[in-house]
């Protein structure tokens, strides 16, 4: 496991209250629960901002007639070829 550094953060009571009581049910420790509800929100962070350059990149460089033409016609070709039933 990579070294763990301790750290002193001040919470609403409302706040603790509520996920010591959730922690009491699902039988987790304050710190992994911080260590996990991190773990996600950076992870949704980074997601977030990779849709957001996604979405930036073909706005500045958005799908040409051309291509656009090119992409209709190979579902085309796809459509084709997959089994319909009558």
């Amino acid at each position: 496991m990579a070294r763990a550094s301790k750290i002193t953060i001040s919470l609403p009571n409302e706040l603790i209250a509520a996920a010591d009581a959730r922690l009491a049910r699902e039988g987790e420790g304050r710190s992994g629960m911080l260590r996990r509800l991190i773990e996600e929100a950076l992870r949704e962070v980074e997601e977030r901002e990779k849709v957001e350059s996604y979405i930036r990149a073909y706005r500045e460089q958005p799908q040409t007639q051309e291509e656009s033409g090119w992409h209709d016609a190979a579902n085309l070709e796809i459509a084709a070829e997959l089994p319909w039933q009558e």
